[in-house]
């Protein structure tokens, strides 16, 4: 089967696709913010200066150390600590009560110096996250492993074909083909 563009259209469309990819990086890098913030002061922000912050939006991430009422540290030390009001009924991504240990990100009003009246709260979960990771790695390599079984590179066309019969394992490992002559097991 013969290419409807070649080989000079191959190598124009891998132009014009790396040209969109460096617009791209470009553009992002213009970008006059970072879209991830959120445009409120964080934890980072707050727990130092916790007076300047007092009757402003804030959102304060950490973990839970107490539950009645819900207290979170914002550093690992357990410095930093914040009264959630209203945790438990704004949260928005479990159904589940919080649990010391949780690791929770609050947004609200800061009432006072330690106390943050909650609008919206959600639970991060590091056993999610981790699933999440090895479920997309398996992935991964099942999608490479596919591809180097059914597909080869062809020097002459400069492309990707398929391959005449999948590539096994016997194929790659030597010493292990099942030839007709025997291999190496000897006279």
């Amino acid at each position: 089967m013969q290419e409807p563009f070649g080989q000079r259209g191959r190598l124009a469309a891998g132009v014009v696709l790396l040209a969109i990819l460096a617009g791209l990086v470009l553009w992002a890098g213009a970008v006059p913010s970072d879209l991830m913030t959120s445009g409120h002061p964080d934890e980072v922000e707050v727990t130092p200066n916790r007076e300047a912050y007092v009757g402003e939006q804030v959102a304060i991430g950490g973990r839970v150390v107490d539950t009645e009422p819900v207290v979170i540290a914002t550093r690992a030390s357990g410095y930093g600590r914040f009264t959630l009001a209203n945790a438990d009924e704004e949260l928005q991504n479990s159904d589940m009560a919080l649990e010391r240990g949780d690791r929770v990100t609050a947004f609200g009003t800061l009432e006072d110096e330690s106390t943050l009246v909650v609008d919206r709260t959600t639970v991060g979960n590091a056993s999610g996250t981790a699933y999440m990771l090895f479920v997309s790695f398996v992935g991964g390599l099942w999608v490479v492993s596919r591809f180097v079984r059914d597909w080869r590179f062809d020097r002459g066309q400069l492309a990707f074909v398929r391959r005449d019969g999948p590539l096994s394992l016997r194929d790659v490992i030597p010493g292990t083909r099942g030839d007709a002559s025997g291999g190496d097991r000897g006279a």
